[in-house]
């Protein structure tokens, strides 16, 4: 059987077997006492300084083996080892911090919390695109039968200006004024809906 502290989940436990010398001085025992004495005080200091209680435990524990390795219980004083503890906790939360950063720890989220955006209009700018698609064969519907043979030949068969005026029996210049009426008659209607056509 060990005496003296040992490891049980994240915190350092004493022995049954133990007593806590408290004269804070020389012996195994007396790191007892001195871990004891700043557990819960070191614990608070580190939770203003991290992110989460694991953080703490794991800087606590962390900081108390690194007060093992650098020979705690020789000659200095308590207050020394006190100052030291804070130290090494300090500086190991300001490296928690640094590491989480490099590692976007700190930003990431899981994805059932992050709101995707989709390609797919809403249903408002669906019904509106519906209205207006309405709106525009309402407008082509008015318009006199050559100027909406014209329009469509030119717009949805993507006919030019020459090959639509042969096809009708038009000049050039005719066609070129009917498209001009149709899409002046187009601006009037959507342009009412903040919209436009050409």
């Amino acid at each position: 059987m060990t005496h003296g502290p040992y490891i049980a989940g994240q915190e350092l436990l004493l022995d049954s077997t133990d007593s806590i010398d408290e004269s804070g001085m020389g012996s195994e025992l007396s790191f007892d006492a001195f871990f004891m004495e700043h557990r819960r005080a070191l614990s608070a200091f580190l939770r203003r300084r991290t992110a989460t209680e694991d953080d703490v435990q794991e800087i606590v524990q962390e900081s108390y083996m690194r007060i093992l390795h650098y020979g705690y219980g020789d000659s200095r004083p308590a207050v020394v080892w006190k100052s030291l503890l804070y130290r090494i906790a300090a500086n190991l939360a300001v490296s928690r911090l640094r590491s989480d950063r490099a590692h976007n720890v700190a930003g990431q989220q899981s994805l059932e919390d992050v709101e995707l955006v989709s390609d797919a209009p809403s249903q408002e700018r669906t019904v509106l695109a519906q209205q207006e698609l309405e709106l525009i064969r309402e407008v082509i519907g008015g318009l006199s039968p050559k100027c909406r043979k014209v329009f469509l030949l030119s717009r949805t068969h993507h006919k030019t200006y020459p090959e639509i005026a042969e096809l009708c029996g038009i000049s050039v210049k005719m066609v070129e004024k009917y498209v001009s009426q149709a899409l002046a008659a187009l601006r009037v209607a959507v342009g009412g809906c903040g919209g436009g056509a050409s």
